[in-house]
Formats: C-alpha cells, structure tokens, sequence
C-alpha cells in the first residue's frame, strides 16, 4: 500500500476537505488502526508468499500475538464506527466481517439453537468455532450486554474466538470493565471481562460534540416535498452522511429481516412505504430504532385517504423514536396537522403531530436525555 492509501492519509485528506472534524483522539485511534491494519496485511503476504507453509504453533500464520485487536469505547456520535467502518473498508483481506453486535448475538442465538436440536456435544463452542471458519478478522459495532443469556453465551464464545487466534475491532459505549454492570449474576460474567482486557487494546475516543448532531445543528428538521427549495436543503443534509455509499445493515426481528439499505453509524435513511407500509408492531419499531441516533424519513404521504393500518404504524414509530430521543428528519406531503385528518386513529394521532412539533425544536431532545 502506498504511504497516500494509508488510513492517515486517508483520514487527513477527509479532513482537509471538511468531510469530517479534526480530532486528536480520532487521530492516535487511526494510527492504531493503521498498525493494525499493516500487520494483518503482512501476515497474509506471508503466507501468500510462502504458498501457505510457514507455519508457527496456531498452525497457518493468520492473525496476531496479543493484544488481538482494539475495543474502542466512548460516548455517542463522536466516530467509533465511522473510523471502525473506514478500517473494515481499507482493509485488504477476504476474511473479514463486520456486524451490528445485536444482530450478531440474535445470530448466534439462533445458530446455538439449531445445534442443540442436532444434539451438538458443546454447541456454543461449535457455533463459535464455525462461525470464524474462514475469518481472520471480525468488526463488531456496539457492543452491549443487557441480558443475562447474552452474558453467558459471549463469554464463552469469545474465549473460543480468541483461542483460534480471531483478530478482533469493536465498538462500544462503555469501557469493558462496565459492561453488563448490575446485571444478574454479573460474577459469572467478570472472567469474560478479564478475557476481553488481556487480548485487546483498550482505546477511548473522545469528542467535545456529537458530529451527527452538528451536521443538523440548527438546521430545519420537517420539509414539504411539494417544496422545491425544501427538498434541496433535505437531499443536502442526507448528503453529508454519505448514506448513498454505505453498506447498509441487516435487523433480526424475530424469524425475519428488516434491512435499512442507506445506513451507516447510526444515521438511517427510510422512506415512508418501506417502514409504514408493511406489517409492524411497536416492538418491531423498537427494536428498529435501537439501531439508529439519527432517521431520516423520507415521502410521508397525506394518510387521511384510506391510511388507517399506515397511520398506526406510524403513530408506533413516532412513539419509539420520541421515546428513544432519536432525531428525527423528514420530508412529507403536508404539514403535521394535515397529515391524518381523519379516519379511526384521529383521537390517537393527535398526539403523533404534538411530538413532530417538539421533535423539530432545536433543544431537543433535551440535553441529557439521549439514550
């Protein structure tokens, strides 16, 4: 890789063009991503120039000595998983994954259940160790452990990760030694914790702003597609996301998936049809917006014309997203108040056009309140 492809020059230059703020924590983070991303690289060379018989005590020289990789902690909207994605995107292996940590624990739930129908001697070791067959590199995005389940099933899984010498990049908002804080039985977790500790490097990033936040700071927030000028200053701020040119992110919901194609850290873009228009429940919302700090919501048609079913899913997603203190754009047919008119959910709605009012205020959400 030549020094103008290398992750700081590449970050530099992303600066420079005001594609994002400078940082120095973002900085010291790149440069060890940087080192990381060389040694990977080198080691494939390896094996590629000695057609795959060097050979150290792991077998196949595949991935690194301790530490195995970065955790990267810190609040939101400060650039975990852009500089997370921007090292997944430049790194020049095959064997790499990234995920949503919880869609990668819904996968591994549902894998750990089919091999104990198969009757599998140790099926969470099984699962893991099939999961990492043709991976040497793993990125996973915010990383959370709520549940007590979750708790036990990932400690064993990443001690086996981590056997098999996986390299591994993650994200997180807390500090490993905070994670599963309080839960039930949290001792039985602690081991896990001291695992994770010892074979990666811990790094916090840091940042005086949520740069999500900035790029919409005082900017409108409802805009009428039946307004040119409106429209443009929409399409202009989903721009600076550079929504287009992600990879978008798979969402479990229970047997099925509910895909949002335009989707990178956190900000969504969605139109009205694709999350109104098809059966939904409020928890199918929730965990939806679990996913997201930022949506944009994009063709919001005049419902009072045979939208009843649509008006109440989108009463749900309104609910979930003030709930969850998730910013809001979007771009609709009619203001708020003309927006269901009437039909069945009338009474109910009325409280749907309160919260886009309030959600178009610049304090909000109200500082603190963030989830």
């Amino acid at each position: 890789m030549s020094d103008d492809q290398s992750l700081t020059n590449i970050y530099n230059k992303m600066v420079s063009n005001n594609e994002i703020q400078s940082n120095t924590s973002q900085e010291i983070l790149v440069s060890e991503l940087e080192e990381l991303k060389k040694k990977l690289e080198n080691i494939k060379a390896l094996n590629e120039s000695a057609g795959g018989r060097v050979m150290s005590k792991f077998g196949f020289i595949k991935t690194l000595e301790k530490p195995q990789g970065i955790y990267i902690h810190g609040g939101v909207g400060i650039g975990k998983s852009m500089l997370m994605d921007f090292f997944f995107n430049q790194l020049n292996l095959e064997g790499k994954r990234r995920i949503h940590f919880h869609e990668f624990m819904k996968v591994l739930h549902r894998l750990i259940k089919g091999a104990r129908e198969k009757n599998k001697r140790d099926p969470i070791k099984s699962v893991a160790s099939d999961y990492i067959k043709n991976l040497q590199v793993l990125c996973l995005d915010e990383m959370q452990i709520t549940d007590v389940a979750d708790a036990m099933i990932v400690g064993r899984v990443f001690e086996e990760f981590f056997s098999k010498r996986l390299t591994l990049v993650t994200t997180s908002n807390r500090h490993p030694r905070d994670l599963y804080k309080n839960g039930l039985n949290r001792k039985l977790f602690l081991p896990f914790i001291d695992i994770m500790v010892s074979n990666l490097k811990i790094e916090k990033l840091s940042a005086p702003v949520d740069y999500r936040k900035t790029k919409i700071s005082g900017k409108k927030k409802y805009f009428l597609s039946t307004s040119a000028e409106d429209t443009n200053q929409f399409n202009e701020l989903i721009s600076k996301f550079n929504l287009e040119k992600s990879q978008g992110i798979n969402i479990q919901i229970n047997s099925r998936e509910f895909v949002i194609e335009r989707f990178q850290s956190g900000v969504g873009l969605l139109t009205f049809n694709e999350i109104c228009s098809i059966p939904m429940s409020s928890s199918d919302y929730l965990e939806i917006i679990s996913h997201l700090r930022l949506l944009f919501l994009d063709e919001i048609p005049n419902l009072s014309n045979g939208g009843d079913d649509s008006a109440k899913r989108f009463i749900n997603l309104i609910d979930n997203i003030y709930d969850k203190k998730v910013d809001l754009l979007c771009r609709a047919a009619v203001v708020p108040e003309n927006l269901y008119i009437f039909g069945k959910n009338k009474f109910e709605f009325q409280r749907t056009v309160s919260r886009l009012f309030e959600m178009q205020s610049l304090n909000w959400p109200v500082k603190g309140t963030t989830c």
